[in-house]
């Protein structure tokens, strides 16, 4: 049995067996670079998927008005992410993404409540008819949120995006249980 390493594979192209021989002349530790790499975002579980969801805006006038009037068993809306202290103009969209989650909507709002949301990133697989939605939390795990094949579901993620950009990153997650506007469960107001 020959060596395990190093090795030279013919099959690596030139520059790639240069790259890698070269990493460790730089003192760089593999083992320490591969640790520091962030891990895949992770599937929720089945029971935190929710009926539906959708993507939605309110003028940024609205945001504070709006939520924090509402009676809701969870909410996180910063002072510093208020949009007037943002800077934002008032009749600017802040985009936002509604979960619908029906029955499972008190175990939705307890998960992220633990897990403090810190934004939503939109990520294309194809500008035009796919992609989905990964949560990033206060630790640094990420979650998917939602995936779709749908042209018009690609569309209006990317005005969202675009949305974002705009209002320097400020965005919101909002939990009801339904559709029908009565019951708020959770907000939180997130940052890109």
């Amino acid at each position: 049995m020959g060596p395990l390493w190093p090795c030279w594979n013919p099959i690596f192209p030139a520059a790639l067996d240069y790259w890698l021989v070269n990493l460790f002349d730089l003192n760089f530790s593999f083992p320490t670079m591969v640790n520091s790499l962030p891990s895949p975002p992770q599937p929720l579980p089945d029971r935190l998927l929710g009926e539906s969801w959708q993507f939605v805006a309110l003028p940024a006038q609205d945001i504070w008005p709006y939520f924090g009037d509402r009676p809701m068993r969870y909410q996180a809306m910063p002072e510093h992410l208020s949009p007037l202290r943002l800077g934002l103009a008032a009749d600017l969209p802040i985009p936002g993404v509604v979960i619908y989650g029906g029955r499972q909507c008190r175990f939705i709002g307890e998960w992220l409540a633990e897990q403090q949301p810190k934004s939503l990133v939109y990520i294309a697989e194809d500008p035009q008819q796919s992609g989905g939605l990964v949560l990033h939390t206060q630790n640094g795990d990420r979650w998917v949120m939602v995936t779709f094949k749908d042209g018009e579901m690609a569309t209006a993620a990317g005005v969202f995006s675009q949305r974002q950009q705009k209002a320097k990153g400020l965005h919101f997650l909002w939990l009801q249980p339904d559709n029908s506007g009565v019951t708020t469960t959770g907000v939180w107001l997130l940052q890109k």
